[in-house]
């Protein structure tokens, strides 16, 4: 289903859909999986993949881009023929069945000059110089589908190009996944099992001589899900930029169930993408921001972000923060002083321009900066409803003594948890980043990164 381009962005976004995301056996004649026709499921997940495949084309200013399916996975196949239902000229089906065959990226500057296309009977359309795909790969490893792009002229495709495609194809995974789950599950339950990962990253990744943890508590019977398995909305995460600095980011979208979920999802990934090409934290959420309101959607949700830049200088870790609408972030020094970090912003997705503002400043061997969703502040006491509050949370970081990440995390979520009776109405965030005392050392029998579901009662 072809999807019209925007009025300022060079490329034209569509998603092949061969058929819905169910476990088949491979097409004998294609070598790629296949099923019946494509279903209202498939129809659905055309449009969103479409707006994938868009967004794919305008972050790398290239005029086509697609991504394709065919049954849950694609199988390498006994002949270059990829079936396209007609939607791909013949020599782009064969560039995705090797990529699939190869189940690796197929990166090409000029088809032109390229021993691997050139002077052999496949020849692209003269309206083709460039092409650039990625392998979709399911929660298996397994290759699921292909997102490509392709340009007019030759041109050479960067690192951070690659990169871009390949943290949207993950993007693309998780909207089939989505779309499954809300097709077959049984309850609501399920699907918050299924977005879980979409949302959440399983294991934060390690930022080498530093300490990161994170402690997400979510309201309901089950790790991501709400009273009667609705599925919550904070999200956290840890990625590389550019120039040796790490993206942090803690973020919260208004409302809760699969709408919300999807906002989340396209948040995260949003941010890991613009952060491949720049580090400047008010920009990076200046990019999210033109990301929700130009995404497609009947019903638009704000959401608030905290994302700070982390780099290792000599002397210790520079950080530089930027909040949209979000609390800010606390620091606490080695000597146990707490302090507010940053400047207060606008929330995104409604704004044009929202007031952003960049903060910075060194944290030393020693130094804390913990970043939290507002269910922290805002956990209520049964007995009066009175909020745990940003007062109460500072005195209880100040008191967290050489204590390491994953204890101080740990600490707030049970703090609050413990305030709380048990009983919360939101989930809640509590991400710490901690520089070792011993820089260049970690604490001894402490992972660099860690992070834990807690599920707690309403």
């Amino acid at each position: 289903m072809p999807v019209s381009e925007r009025a300022t962005g060079p490329g034209t976004g569509r998603a092949d859909i061969v058929s819905d995301p169910t476990p088949v056996e491979p097409d004998q004649s294609t070598g790629l999986a296949s099923t019946a026709p494509a279903d209202l499921l498939a129809a659905g997940l055309t449009e969103s993949l479409g707006r994938l495949a868009m967004l794919a084309g305008t972050a790398l200013s290239a005029p086509r881009a697609s991504v394709m399916f065919a049954g849950r996975y694609l199988l390498p196949g006994k002949n270059d023929a990829a079936r396209s239902d007609g939607r791909l000229s013949s020599f782009e089906q064969e560039l995705c069945t090797d990529v699939v065959r190869s189940q690796d990226k197929l990166i090409i500057g000029d088809v032109q000059v390229d021993h691997r296309v050139s002077g052999t009977a496949r020849s692209g359309p003269a309206s083709m110089h460039a092409w650039a795909g990625v392998p979709v790969r399911d929660q298996d490893d397994r290759v699921a589908g292909v997102l490509w792009v392709a340009d007019r002229v030759a041109r050479q495709w960067s690192a951070s190009d690659v990169a871009v495609l390949e943290t949207l194809a993950q993007v693309a995974w998780c909207e089939v996944s989505l779309r499954a789950a809300l097709a077959r599950s049984a309850g609501r339950a399920a699907l918050a099992g299924t977005l879980e990962e979409s949302l959440l990253p399983p294991r934060l990744l390690s930022v080498p001589g530093l300490q990161v943890a994170a402690r997400y508590a979510a309201v309901g019977a089950g790790a991501g899900a709400g009273a009667g398995g609705e599925v919550l909305a904070d999200f956290c995460d840890v990625f590389p930029s550019v120039g040796g600095t790490w993206g942090i980011v803690v973020g919260d979208v208004c409302g809760k169930g699969p709408a919300a979920a999807k906002r989340t999802a396209l948040a995260r990934y949003a941010l890991r993408t613009a952060a491949r090409r720049q580090t400047r934290p008010s920009l990076l959420l200046a990019d999210l921001n033109q990301v929700l309101l130009d995404w497609p959607t009947d019903d638009p949700r704000f959401l608030t972000a905290i994302y700070a830049a982390v780099r290792l200088v000599p002397g210790g870790t520079m950080v530089r923060i930027s909040s949209a609408g979000h609390p800010l972030a606390l620091v606490r020094t080695a000597n146990g002083q707490v302090r507010e970090f940053g400047r207060p912003g606008d929330l995104l997705g409604v704004l044009a321009h929202p007031e952003l503002h960049d903060s910075q400043r060194l944290l030393r061997a020693g130094d804390s900066l913990i970043l939290f969703s507002d269910g922290v502040t805002e956990a209520r006491r049964d007995a009066d409803r009175e909020l745990y509050g940003d007062e109460r949370l500072r005195r209880l970081v100040a008191g967290l003594v050489d204590l390491t990440a994953v204890a101080m995390a740990e600490a707030i979520q049970l703090a609050t948890l413990s305030f709380s009776g048990g009983h919360r109405s939101d989930d809640t965030v509590a991400l710490v980043m901690k520089v070792p005392r011993c820089l260049g050392a970690r604490a001894s029998a402490v992972p660099s990164s860690f992070f834990t579901l807690i599920p707690v009662r309403r």
